[in-house]
């Protein structure tokens, strides 16, 4: 069984490596990025601290945020391994 550290470290990388592919479609995709960049520094903060639940719970929120902006369109994604691919058209969804 995977412990939390194990498991926020694969997040971590994860999350990562999707703040590199993923791709601005709006200008609000921005602001959904900043929040998404800051809860991988909260994350980080509390694992140097030994709180690997916490961090795990700010990485996730922080991927979160990532597939927020894909699904309804603000960012756009390549990977359904990475990403919650919504429209690729790069249109805004409804919500």
């Amino acid at each position: 069984m995977e412990s939390v550290e194990e498991k926020w470290k694969r997040y971590v990388k994860i999350t990562e490596e999707a703040l590199k592919r993923v791709k601005v479609v709006d200008p609000l995709g921005e602001k959904l990025l900043d929040m998404c960049r800051r809860y991988v520094e909260d994350s980080k903060y509390f694992a140097e601290r030994g709180d690997y639940a916490t961090a795990l719970a700010a990485i996730s929120y922080a991927h979160a945020w990532i597939d927020v902006g894909t699904y309804i369109g603000l960012l756009k994604g390549d990977d359904d391994q990475l990403f919650i691919l919504g429209d690729q058209s790069g249109a805004k969804r409804e919500v």
